[in-house]
Protein backbone atom coordinates (compact mmCIF):
# COMPACT_ATOMS: atom_id res chain seq x y z
CA UNK A 1 0.00 0.00 0.00
CA UNK A 2 1.43 3.47 -0.83
CA UNK A 3 0.49 4.95 2.56
CA UNK A 4 2.23 2.18 4.49
CA UNK A 5 5.34 2.56 2.36
CA UNK A 6 5.42 6.30 3.20
CA UNK A 7 4.84 5.77 7.00
CA UNK A 8 7.76 3.40 7.51
CA UNK A 9 10.48 5.90 6.40
CA UNK A 10 8.95 8.61 8.65
CA UNK A 11 9.07 6.37 11.73
CA UNK A 12 12.66 5.47 11.02
CA UNK A 13 13.56 9.16 10.72
CA UNK A 14 11.88 9.94 14.06
CA UNK A 15 13.80 7.19 15.84
CA UNK A 16 17.06 8.53 14.47
CA UNK A 17 16.24 12.03 15.87
CA UNK A 18 15.06 10.89 19.33
CA UNK A 19 17.87 8.49 20.07
CA UNK A 20 20.69 11.11 20.28
CA UNK A 21 18.49 13.35 22.49
CA UNK A 22 17.86 10.48 24.94
CA UNK A 23 21.56 9.70 25.04
CA UNK A 24 22.39 13.34 25.76
CA UNK A 25 19.72 13.56 28.47
CA UNK A 26 21.11 10.41 30.10
CA UNK A 27 24.63 11.83 30.06
CA UNK A 28 23.44 15.15 31.58
CA UNK A 29 21.50 13.26 34.24
CA UNK A 30 24.61 11.30 35.10
CA UNK A 31 26.55 14.56 35.46
CA UNK A 32 23.81 16.23 37.61
CA UNK A 33 23.69 13.31 40.01
CA UNK A 34 27.31 13.62 41.08
CA UNK A 35 27.75 14.59 44.81
CA UNK A 36 29.46 17.89 44.00
CA UNK A 37 26.67 18.91 41.63
CA UNK A 38 24.00 17.98 44.16
CA UNK A 39 25.64 20.08 46.90
CA UNK A 40 26.06 23.03 44.57
CA UNK A 41 22.41 22.83 43.50
CA UNK A 42 21.24 22.53 47.12
CA UNK A 43 23.27 25.62 48.06
CA UNK A 44 21.64 27.60 45.26
CA UNK A 45 18.17 26.52 46.40
CA UNK A 46 18.97 27.23 50.09
CA UNK A 47 19.67 30.87 49.30
CA UNK A 48 15.93 31.35 48.84
CA UNK A 49 15.12 29.96 52.31
CA UNK A 50 13.78 32.39 54.89
CA UNK A 51 15.36 31.00 58.08
CA UNK A 52 16.66 27.45 57.42
CA UNK A 53 20.39 27.34 57.94
CA UNK A 54 20.68 31.10 58.49
CA UNK A 55 20.16 31.62 62.21
CA UNK A 56 23.61 30.80 63.54
CA UNK A 57 25.45 32.42 60.62
CA UNK A 58 23.57 35.65 61.34
CA UNK A 59 24.49 35.46 65.02
CA UNK A 60 28.13 34.73 64.21
CA UNK A 61 28.31 37.85 62.03
CA UNK A 62 27.83 39.94 65.16
CA UNK A 63 31.27 38.85 66.34
CA UNK A 64 33.02 39.58 63.03
CA UNK A 65 34.66 42.99 63.18
CA UNK A 66 34.65 44.70 59.82
CA UNK A 67 37.47 46.97 58.82
CA UNK A 68 39.36 46.60 62.09
CA UNK A 69 41.54 44.02 63.68
CA UNK A 70 41.23 45.36 67.26
CA UNK A 71 40.31 42.57 69.68
CA UNK A 72 37.44 43.10 72.07
CA UNK A 73 39.71 43.04 75.11
CA UNK A 74 41.87 45.86 73.75
CA UNK A 75 38.78 47.89 72.83
CA UNK A 76 37.33 47.48 76.31
CA UNK A 77 40.64 48.42 77.91
CA UNK A 78 40.92 51.56 75.76
CA UNK A 79 37.40 52.67 76.65
CA UNK A 80 38.06 51.90 80.31
CA UNK A 81 41.05 54.26 80.20
CA UNK A 82 38.95 57.02 78.64
CA UNK A 83 36.11 56.80 81.18
CA UNK A 84 36.48 58.75 84.39
CA UNK A 85 35.21 56.54 87.21
CA UNK A 86 34.50 59.60 89.28
CA UNK A 87 31.75 60.53 86.88
CA UNK A 88 30.08 57.16 87.36
CA UNK A 89 30.42 57.44 91.13
CA UNK A 90 29.08 61.00 91.22
CA UNK A 91 26.02 60.33 89.07
CA UNK A 92 25.24 57.05 90.85
CA UNK A 93 25.63 58.55 94.34
CA UNK A 94 23.53 61.62 93.59
CA UNK A 95 20.94 59.69 91.60
CA UNK A 96 20.25 56.94 94.11
CA UNK A 97 21.57 58.34 97.39
CA UNK A 98 20.63 62.04 97.57
CA UNK A 99 16.92 61.56 98.31
CA UNK A 100 17.34 58.88 101.04
CA UNK A 101 20.13 60.82 102.77
CA UNK A 102 18.16 64.08 102.70
CA UNK A 103 15.06 62.31 104.03
CA UNK A 104 17.05 60.87 106.93
CA UNK A 105 18.50 64.26 107.82
CA UNK A 106 15.04 65.84 107.62
CA UNK A 107 13.48 63.25 109.94
CA UNK A 108 16.38 63.47 112.40
CA UNK A 109 16.00 67.27 112.50
CA UNK A 110 12.26 66.93 113.16
CA UNK A 111 12.89 64.53 116.05
CA UNK A 112 15.79 66.47 117.56
CA UNK A 113 13.88 69.76 117.61
CA UNK A 114 10.86 68.02 119.15
CA UNK A 115 8.50 69.13 116.41
CA UNK A 116 7.91 65.72 114.84
CA UNK A 117 6.15 64.95 111.61
CA UNK A 118 2.46 65.19 110.78
CA UNK A 119 0.80 61.80 110.82
CA UNK A 120 -2.12 60.80 108.61
CA UNK A 121 -5.25 62.29 110.07
CA UNK A 122 -3.35 64.77 112.29
CA UNK A 123 -5.70 67.66 111.56
CA UNK A 124 -4.31 69.91 114.26
CA UNK A 125 -0.79 69.62 112.89
CA UNK A 126 -2.03 70.14 109.33
CA UNK A 127 -3.81 73.33 110.33
CA UNK A 128 -0.68 74.65 111.99
CA UNK A 129 1.39 73.90 108.87
CA UNK A 130 -1.18 75.71 106.76
CA UNK A 131 -0.56 78.97 108.62
CA UNK A 132 1.19 81.67 106.67
CA UNK A 133 4.79 82.62 107.33
CA UNK A 134 3.90 85.97 108.90
CA UNK A 135 1.73 84.34 111.54
CA UNK A 136 4.49 81.89 112.40
CA UNK A 137 6.96 84.72 112.84
CA UNK A 138 4.57 86.55 115.16
CA UNK A 139 4.10 83.36 117.16
CA UNK A 140 7.84 82.95 117.46
CA UNK A 141 8.30 86.56 118.55
CA UNK A 142 5.60 86.20 121.20
CA UNK A 143 7.22 83.01 122.43
CA UNK A 144 10.63 84.69 122.70
CA UNK A 145 9.09 87.58 124.62
CA UNK A 146 7.37 85.27 127.11
CA UNK A 147 10.59 83.33 127.57
CA UNK A 148 12.52 86.49 128.42
CA UNK A 149 9.82 87.64 130.86
CA UNK A 150 10.02 84.29 132.69
CA UNK A 151 13.78 84.46 132.93
CA UNK A 152 14.45 81.91 130.24
CA UNK A 153 12.02 79.30 131.51
CA UNK A 154 10.76 77.75 128.29
CA UNK A 155 9.10 74.72 129.83
CA UNK A 156 6.28 73.52 127.60
CA UNK A 157 6.61 76.30 125.06
CA UNK A 158 8.30 74.21 122.38
CA UNK A 159 5.12 72.20 121.96
CA UNK A 160 3.40 75.23 120.44
CA UNK A 161 5.66 75.05 117.39
CA UNK A 162 3.94 73.54 114.36
CA UNK A 163 4.74 70.02 113.30
CA UNK A 164 6.73 69.47 110.16
CA UNK A 165 5.15 68.12 107.01
CA UNK A 166 6.16 64.71 105.63
CA UNK A 167 9.31 64.90 103.56
CA UNK A 168 7.54 64.00 100.30
CA UNK A 169 5.27 67.05 100.67
CA UNK A 170 8.04 69.62 101.05
CA UNK A 171 9.77 71.83 98.53
CA UNK A 172 13.09 70.32 99.62
CA UNK A 173 11.97 66.91 98.39
CA UNK A 174 11.02 68.34 95.00
CA UNK A 175 14.48 69.93 94.65
CA UNK A 176 16.54 66.88 95.61
CA UNK A 177 14.24 64.57 93.66
CA UNK A 178 14.76 66.62 90.49
CA UNK A 179 18.53 66.57 91.03
CA UNK A 180 18.46 62.80 91.57
CA UNK A 181 16.42 62.14 88.43
CA UNK A 182 18.72 64.34 86.34
CA UNK A 183 21.72 62.41 87.69
CA UNK A 184 20.16 59.06 86.78
CA UNK A 185 19.60 60.27 83.23
CA UNK A 186 23.19 61.54 83.13
CA UNK A 187 24.47 58.11 84.13
CA UNK A 188 22.37 56.44 81.43
CA UNK A 189 23.81 58.88 78.87
CA UNK A 190 27.35 57.89 79.90
CA UNK A 191 26.45 54.21 79.52
CA UNK A 192 25.12 54.87 76.02
CA UNK A 193 28.31 56.80 75.19
CA UNK A 194 30.45 53.83 76.24
CA UNK A 195 28.33 51.30 74.36
CA UNK A 196 28.35 53.44 71.22
CA UNK A 197 32.12 53.92 71.40
CA UNK A 198 32.79 50.20 71.86
CA UNK A 199 30.51 49.27 68.96
CA UNK A 200 32.11 51.79 66.62
CA UNK A 201 35.66 50.70 67.50
CA UNK A 202 34.74 47.08 66.82
CA UNK A 203 33.22 47.97 63.45
CA UNK A 204 29.54 47.68 64.33
CA UNK A 205 28.04 50.88 62.93
CA UNK A 206 25.19 50.09 60.50
CA UNK A 207 24.22 53.07 58.38
CA UNK A 208 26.60 55.10 60.60
CA UNK A 209 23.74 55.62 63.02
CA UNK A 210 26.02 55.25 66.05
CA UNK A 211 27.96 58.37 65.06
CA UNK A 212 25.19 60.51 66.56
CA UNK A 213 23.40 57.99 68.79
CA UNK A 214 24.76 59.48 72.03
CA UNK A 215 23.72 63.03 71.22
CA UNK A 216 20.28 61.91 70.05
CA UNK A 217 19.71 59.85 73.21
CA UNK A 218 20.93 62.64 75.47
CA UNK A 219 18.68 65.30 73.96
CA UNK A 220 15.58 63.12 73.70
CA UNK A 221 16.02 61.72 77.23
CA UNK A 222 16.47 65.09 78.88
CA UNK A 223 13.70 66.68 76.82
CA UNK A 224 11.36 63.83 77.73
CA UNK A 225 12.22 64.26 81.40
CA UNK A 226 11.61 68.01 81.23
CA UNK A 227 8.24 67.45 79.53
CA UNK A 228 7.29 64.93 82.21
CA UNK A 229 8.22 67.28 85.04
CA UNK A 230 6.32 70.12 83.40
CA UNK A 231 3.32 67.80 83.16
CA UNK A 232 3.50 67.01 86.89
CA UNK A 233 3.88 70.68 87.83
CA UNK A 234 1.06 71.61 85.47
CA UNK A 235 -1.23 69.15 87.23
CA UNK A 236 -0.25 70.60 90.61
CA UNK A 237 -0.97 74.20 89.60
CA UNK A 238 -4.25 73.22 87.93
CA UNK A 239 -5.41 71.62 91.17
CA UNK A 240 -4.54 74.78 93.06
CA UNK A 241 -6.29 76.95 90.48
CA UNK A 242 -9.51 74.96 90.31
CA UNK A 243 -9.50 73.65 93.86
CA UNK A 244 -11.88 70.82 94.57
CA UNK A 245 -14.96 72.42 93.02
CA UNK A 246 -14.62 71.97 89.28
CA UNK A 247 -12.77 68.69 88.74
CA UNK A 248 -14.36 68.13 85.33
CA UNK A 249 -12.93 71.32 83.88
CA UNK A 250 -9.60 70.44 85.49
CA UNK A 251 -9.51 67.15 83.58
CA UNK A 252 -10.35 68.89 80.31
CA UNK A 253 -7.60 71.47 80.73
CA UNK A 254 -5.19 68.75 81.80
CA UNK A 255 -5.88 66.69 78.67
CA UNK A 256 -5.51 69.73 76.39
CA UNK A 257 -2.18 70.73 77.93
CA UNK A 258 -0.98 67.11 77.73
CA UNK A 259 -1.68 67.22 74.00
CA UNK A 260 0.33 70.43 73.66
CA UNK A 261 3.28 68.95 75.58
CA UNK A 262 3.21 65.75 73.50
CA UNK A 263 3.21 67.81 70.28
CA UNK A 264 6.13 69.94 71.46
CA UNK A 265 8.12 66.84 72.42
CA UNK A 266 7.40 65.11 69.10
CA UNK A 267 8.57 68.12 67.08
CA UNK A 268 11.66 68.41 69.27
CA UNK A 269 12.56 64.76 68.61
CA UNK A 270 12.05 65.23 64.86
CA UNK A 271 14.18 68.37 64.91
CA UNK A 272 16.94 66.51 66.77
CA UNK A 273 16.88 63.71 64.20
CA UNK A 274 17.09 66.25 61.40
CA UNK A 275 20.05 68.07 62.93
CA UNK A 276 22.00 65.01 64.06
CA UNK A 277 21.30 62.58 61.22
CA UNK A 278 20.35 64.86 58.34
CA UNK A 279 16.95 63.19 57.98
CA UNK A 280 14.60 66.10 57.36
CA UNK A 281 11.04 65.99 58.58
CA UNK A 282 9.71 66.60 55.09
CA UNK A 283 11.63 63.57 53.77
CA UNK A 284 9.86 61.35 56.30
CA UNK A 285 6.46 62.37 55.00
CA UNK A 286 7.45 62.54 51.32
CA UNK A 287 6.32 59.07 50.36
CA UNK A 288 5.02 59.82 46.91
CA UNK A 289 1.54 60.27 45.55
CA UNK A 290 0.45 56.66 46.13
CA UNK A 291 1.89 56.58 49.64
CA UNK A 292 0.26 59.88 50.46
CA UNK A 293 -3.10 58.57 49.27
CA UNK A 294 -2.77 55.37 51.31
CA UNK A 295 -1.60 57.27 54.40
CA UNK A 296 -4.41 59.80 54.04
CA UNK A 297 -7.10 57.15 53.75
CA UNK A 298 -5.69 55.18 56.67
CA UNK A 299 -5.44 58.22 58.97
CA UNK A 300 -8.77 59.80 57.99
CA UNK A 301 -10.73 58.05 60.74
CA UNK A 302 -7.96 58.70 63.25
CA UNK A 303 -7.93 62.41 62.48
CA UNK A 304 -11.72 62.54 62.67
CA UNK A 305 -11.65 60.92 66.10
CA UNK A 306 -9.03 63.35 67.38
CA UNK A 307 -10.91 66.39 66.05
CA UNK A 308 -14.16 65.13 67.57
CA UNK A 309 -12.40 64.68 70.91
CA UNK A 310 -10.99 68.19 70.65
CA UNK A 311 -14.46 69.58 69.91
CA UNK A 312 -15.89 67.79 72.96
CA UNK A 313 -13.10 69.11 75.18
CA UNK A 314 -13.50 72.69 73.99
CA UNK A 315 -17.29 72.73 73.82
CA UNK A 316 -17.67 72.93 77.60
CA UNK A 317 -20.73 70.68 77.32
CA UNK A 318 -19.62 67.78 79.48
CA UNK A 319 -16.89 67.04 81.98
CA UNK A 320 -15.71 63.89 83.68
CA UNK A 321 -18.09 62.95 86.49
CA UNK A 322 -21.19 64.49 84.87
CA UNK A 323 -24.45 62.59 84.53
CA UNK A 324 -25.55 63.05 80.93
CA UNK A 325 -28.16 61.93 78.44
CA UNK A 326 -27.65 62.14 74.67
CA UNK A 327 -30.29 62.62 72.03
CA UNK A 328 -29.98 59.01 70.83
CA UNK A 329 -31.01 57.75 74.28
CA UNK A 330 -27.53 56.96 75.58
CA UNK A 331 -27.21 57.98 79.23
CA UNK A 332 -24.87 57.48 82.16
CA UNK A 333 -21.99 59.05 84.04
CA UNK A 334 -18.86 60.26 82.24
CA UNK A 335 -15.96 58.20 83.53
CA UNK A 336 -13.23 59.43 81.21
CA UNK A 337 -12.95 61.77 78.25
CA UNK A 338 -10.18 60.76 75.87
CA UNK A 339 -9.02 62.00 72.49
CA UNK A 340 -10.54 59.01 70.68
CA UNK A 341 -13.45 57.83 72.81
CA UNK A 342 -15.47 58.70 75.90
CA UNK A 343 -16.14 56.13 78.63
CA UNK A 344 -19.70 56.16 79.99
CA UNK A 345 -20.80 54.20 83.07
CA UNK A 346 -24.38 53.00 82.96
CA UNK A 347 -26.68 52.46 85.93
CA UNK A 348 -25.81 48.74 85.86
CA UNK A 349 -22.11 49.67 86.44
CA UNK A 350 -21.12 48.59 82.92
CA UNK A 351 -18.61 51.00 81.38
CA UNK A 352 -19.10 51.57 77.65
CA UNK A 353 -16.55 53.21 75.37
CA UNK A 354 -18.25 55.39 72.74
CA UNK A 355 -16.25 56.90 69.84
CA UNK A 356 -16.17 60.68 69.97
CA UNK A 357 -17.44 60.90 66.40
CA UNK A 358 -20.77 59.48 67.62
CA UNK A 359 -21.11 62.09 70.38
CA UNK A 360 -19.79 65.35 68.99
CA UNK A 361 -22.84 66.11 66.84
CA UNK A 362 -25.55 65.08 69.30
CA UNK A 363 -27.66 67.12 71.67
CA UNK A 364 -26.46 66.68 75.24
CA UNK A 365 -28.62 66.89 78.35
CA UNK A 366 -26.22 67.46 81.23
CA UNK A 367 -28.17 66.50 84.33
CA UNK A 368 -25.32 67.41 86.67
CA UNK A 369 -25.48 71.06 85.60
CA UNK A 370 -29.25 71.34 85.95
CA UNK A 371 -29.99 72.93 89.34
CA UNK A 372 -33.73 72.12 89.31
CA UNK A 373 -35.83 69.03 88.74
CA UNK A 374 -39.44 68.12 88.00
CA UNK A 375 -41.71 65.42 89.38
CA UNK A 376 -44.80 64.93 87.26
CA UNK A 377 -47.37 62.26 88.00
CA UNK A 378 -50.63 61.35 86.22
CA UNK A 379 -53.47 59.94 88.35
CA UNK A 380 -56.52 57.92 87.27
CA UNK A 381 -59.63 58.61 89.39
CA UNK A 382 -62.97 56.80 89.18
CA UNK A 383 -66.06 58.64 87.95
CA UNK A 384 -67.69 57.68 91.26
CA UNK A 385 -65.20 59.91 93.14
CA UNK A 386 -65.63 62.99 90.94
CA UNK A 387 -67.11 64.99 93.83
CA UNK A 388 -64.03 64.32 95.98
CA UNK A 389 -61.52 65.60 93.42
CA UNK A 390 -61.37 69.29 94.61
CA UNK A 391 -60.63 68.18 98.16
CA UNK A 392 -58.09 65.65 96.84
CA UNK A 393 -56.20 68.32 94.87
CA UNK A 394 -56.03 70.66 97.87
CA UNK A 395 -54.84 67.86 100.16
CA UNK A 396 -52.15 66.77 97.67
CA UNK A 397 -50.70 70.30 97.61
CA UNK A 398 -50.69 70.53 101.39
CA UNK A 399 -48.99 67.14 101.80
CA UNK A 400 -46.31 67.91 99.20
CA UNK A 401 -45.56 71.30 100.77
CA UNK A 402 -45.29 69.74 104.20
CA UNK A 403 -43.04 66.86 103.16
CA UNK A 404 -40.80 68.49 100.51
CA UNK A 405 -38.91 71.55 101.82
CA UNK A 406 -37.18 72.25 98.49
CA UNK A 407 -40.44 72.67 96.61
CA UNK A 408 -40.49 75.83 94.45
CA UNK A 409 -43.55 77.87 95.43
CA UNK A 410 -42.48 81.42 94.51
CA UNK A 411 -44.20 81.29 91.12
CA UNK A 412 -41.00 81.00 89.06
CA UNK A 413 -41.86 77.35 88.39
CA UNK A 414 -45.30 75.70 88.21
CA UNK A 415 -46.77 73.85 91.17
CA UNK A 416 -49.98 72.30 89.94
CA UNK A 417 -52.50 69.66 90.91
CA UNK A 418 -55.33 69.84 88.36
CA UNK A 419 -58.21 67.85 87.02
CA UNK A 420 -56.99 67.60 83.45
CA UNK A 421 -59.39 65.55 81.33
CA UNK A 422 -62.31 63.10 80.94
CA UNK A 423 -61.19 59.72 79.69
CA UNK A 424 -63.28 56.70 78.68
CA UNK A 425 -62.82 54.81 81.91
CA UNK A 426 -61.42 57.37 84.36
CA UNK A 427 -60.86 61.03 85.21
CA UNK A 428 -57.35 62.31 84.58
CA UNK A 429 -55.51 64.31 87.27
CA UNK A 430 -51.97 65.64 86.80
CA UNK A 431 -49.64 66.66 89.66
CA UNK A 432 -46.68 68.79 88.51
CA UNK A 433 -44.02 69.88 91.02
CA UNK A 434 -40.59 71.54 90.65
CA UNK A 435 -37.73 71.45 93.15
CA UNK A 436 -34.33 73.03 93.71
CA UNK A 437 -32.72 69.60 93.40
CA UNK A 438 -30.58 68.25 90.58
CA UNK A 439 -32.42 65.63 88.49
CA UNK A 440 -29.91 62.94 89.38
CA UNK A 441 -28.54 61.18 92.42
CA UNK A 442 -30.08 59.85 95.61
CA UNK A 443 -31.50 63.21 96.67
CA UNK A 444 -33.66 63.39 93.55
CA UNK A 445 -35.04 59.86 93.92
CA UNK A 446 -35.68 60.30 97.65
CA UNK A 447 -37.58 63.50 96.92
CA UNK A 448 -39.60 61.80 94.18
CA UNK A 449 -40.59 59.07 96.63
CA UNK A 450 -41.77 61.73 99.10
CA UNK A 451 -44.05 63.21 96.44
CA UNK A 452 -45.59 59.80 95.72
CA UNK A 453 -46.08 59.18 99.44
CA UNK A 454 -47.76 62.58 99.81
CA UNK A 455 -50.19 61.73 96.98
CA UNK A 456 -50.98 58.40 98.60
CA UNK A 457 -51.68 60.02 101.98
CA UNK A 458 -53.95 62.59 100.34
CA UNK A 459 -55.93 59.85 98.61
CA UNK A 460 -56.33 57.96 101.87
CA UNK A 461 -57.51 61.08 103.72
CA UNK A 462 -60.12 61.94 101.10
CA UNK A 463 -61.20 58.37 100.42
CA UNK A 464 -60.44 58.49 96.70
CA UNK A 465 -59.79 55.25 94.85
CA UNK A 466 -57.42 55.20 91.88
CA UNK A 467 -58.45 53.30 88.77
CA UNK A 468 -56.16 50.58 87.48
CA UNK A 469 -55.12 50.46 83.88
CA UNK A 470 -56.82 47.52 82.19
CA UNK A 471 -55.03 46.07 79.18
CA UNK A 472 -57.09 44.03 76.75
CA UNK A 473 -55.12 41.39 74.90
CA UNK A 474 -56.74 40.31 71.68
Amino acid sequence: MPSQRLLLPLLALALLCVAPARVAAKKSADVALTPEAVEERAAEVAEDAALMGKMFPMVSKLFVRKGTGIPFGQVFAAVNDLVDRREFALFATVGWGLVPVTRSVYEVYANVTGRGLIDDGDEEGAEMVAEDLGKRRRLRAAYDGMTRMRGGDATGEVATLPKMRPFEETTLFQIVNHIGQASKIGLSVIVVDCASLISRMMGYNPWRILDSASRIFSKTAYMGWIVYRVKVMKRFFLKKAFGGSDLGKLEVMDNLLDGVLATVYAFNVLNTLEVQTGIAVKSIFSVGATGTLVFGLASKDLATQVMSGLVLHLSDKIYEGDDVRFSDGTSGKIERMGWFQTSLRNSDEVVVGIPNTQLSGQRVYNLSRTPRSQVKQELRVSYDDAAKIPKLLETIKDEVKKDCPKLITDGSRPFRAHWRNYEDDHLQIVVDCHFTIKPTGNEYWDNRQKVLEAIYRAAKKTGVQFERLVRVVA
